[in-house]
């Protein structure tokens, strides 16, 4: 079992959707919006699209992070 939060959870949700982990049997995500959350989502939301679509390694897209 793996604990995440925040972004870890969308990346958990797309990589599970994607099929990227094959031998992957579920994955539960707990959600709860607080305010702060919901006042956040803009930005977020424009973080994401700033995205690179591919990264050199794990460790370039962690320093990215």
């Amino acid at each position: 079992m793996i604990s995440m939060y925040s972004m870890g959870g969308a990346i958990a949700v797309h990589t599970a959707v994607g099929g990227m982990i094959p031998s992957l049997a579920g994955l539960i995500v707990i959600d709860v919006v607080e305010g702060t959350a919901l006042e956040a989502l803009t930005s977020m939301q424009s973080f994401l699209r700033g995205r690179p679509k591919v990264f050199k390694s794990m460790e370039h897209a962690i320093e990215w992070w």
